[in-house]
């Protein structure tokens, strides 16, 4: 099947003393029409950042290295002009932020918000694009959509906002959805409502999905295929059924066995992966992860594992 998006060997660079920092430094991954990717790793391993590149959105003094590739459809985003950029933004690609309290205009009601993106890129009247609003509301499922159109974010509850952010996101009608950690500081109740809506709107739709998250429970339940990130560097991709059945590189590993168990044993002690992840600015040699591993060995601090096929569909560093 033809990849709807296409990223290879995708570098963020940043100009620090004494050259650059990489913090995406060659990822690759592929996204079907109507498939979902799960994006995951610790907090500040690139993925947020990996996302932000496909839509050209690095903050300067940032940029996307010479050789990478991010092919929508067929077209390379990485040699647009800003203008053609912004039609891709919202238009072909949706996003919905981490965090819709602050990602939302706290002056502007929500109607108008909704309304701002599709006017931006449909050539419709004001009128239109407030019932355009209203629809889209309906749609995301919040209650009342035609009351809501004229309440300010901090009016509604956190869920709302979410669902007005990917109300947004939906605005123009994109082929792709990126959901950066969609469900951050909602209860698990409304964590599910979100996610459901979002698989639900994919199915409606065709939309194909990444879905950036460090939560193991969110990608079984949700994923179709799952790329594990460390320290910029992508440590295995698999399908998600073939991940948890057997996950290959011992940082996946790692993830998995940091997960509490639902078995109800009341004394088992729940397994951490010691230390932290490196800075950018000073990765470790060889295999990132060696300084943290319980199964490093000293060659492990002078190669660099490349990403290899080990089955069907299942690569791993």
């Amino acid at each position: 099947m033809t990849p709807l998006l296409d990223v290879r060997d995708l570098r963020v660079t940043f100009p620090a003393p004494p050259g650059e920092v990489h913090p995406v430094d060659g990822v690759s991954f592929a996204l079907a029409r109507g498939e979902t990717l799960a994006l995951v790793g610790e907090s500040g391993c690139g993925k947020s950042l990996t996302s932000l590149a496909i839509l050209g959105l690095v903050p300067p003094p940032g940029r996307i290295a010479a050789g990478s590739s991010v092919r929508l459809g067929g077209e390379e985003l990485t040699t647009l002009d800003a203008r053609a950029l912004r039609r891709v933004r919202g238009g072909r690609i949706g996003m919905v932020f981490q965090d819709p309290m602050t990602s939302l205009n706290p002056v502007l009601t929500v109607g108008d918000q909704i309304a701002e993106a599709v006017r931006a890129h449909r050539r419709v009247t004001r009128a239109a694009a407030r019932e355009r609003a209203r629809a889209l509301l309906e749609e995301v499922g919040l209650p009342d959509p035609a009351a809501r159109l004229d309440l300010y974010p901090h009016q509604l509850s956190g869920g709302q906002r979410q669902r007005v952010m990917i109300a947004i996101a939906l605005a123009a009608e994109p082929e792709v959805l990126i959901a950066d950690e969609p469900t951050t500081a909602l209860d698990v109740t409304i964590q599910a409502q979100i996610l459901d809506l979002i698989r639900d709107l994919q199915t409606r739709l065709g939309l194909a999905v990444i879905l950036v998250t460090h939560d193991l429970g969110i990608v079984a339940e949700y994923a179709d295929d799952v790329t594990i990130l460390y320290a910029a560097r992508v440590m295995e991709q698999a399908s998600s059924t073939q991940l948890f059945r057997n996950p290959l590189n011992p940082y996946t590993r790692g993830l998995l066995e940091s997960i509490p168990g639902t078995d109800g044993a009341r004394h088992h002690r729940l397994q951490a992966i010691a230390g932290t992840i490196p800075s950018a600015m000073n990765p470790p040699s060889g295999c990132r992860f060696h300084p943290r591993c319980p199964m490093a060995i000293p060659n492990c601090s002078n190669v660099d594992p490349p990403l290899e096929a080990k089955s069907a569909g299942h690569y791993a560093a």
